[in-house]
């Protein structure tokens, strides 16, 4: 399974809310902005149900796959989310 970034131009609470919907296992670092996702579908696949590419669109903002090379300094659930 894959990680995704998903990050929305401007906070949205509805936006946010949505997003929790379709993938209940995501990880917020920004309220209402940006989130972690996971899912075996293509980076396309994760906006539409994020609500940035759908019809009718919920926010704008991107989705990034990420590579497993990351770096930082930030709490330890973080982390964890990452290694499941």
């Amino acid at each position: 399974m894959s990680a995704f970034m998903v990050v929305f131009t401007e906070p949205s609470a509805q936006a946010a809310e949505h997003l929790r919907g379709q993938f209940p296992d995501s990880y917020e670092l920004v309220e209402n902005t940006v989130y972690l996702v996971r899912s075996e579908e293509l980076s396309s696949d994760v906006a539409v149900k994020a609500g940035i590419k759908s019809d009718p669109r919920i926010s704008t903002g991107a989705v990034f796959k990420m590579n497993h090379a990351y770096s930082g300094h930030t709490s330890r659930s973080l982390w964890e989310w990452l290694g499941d």
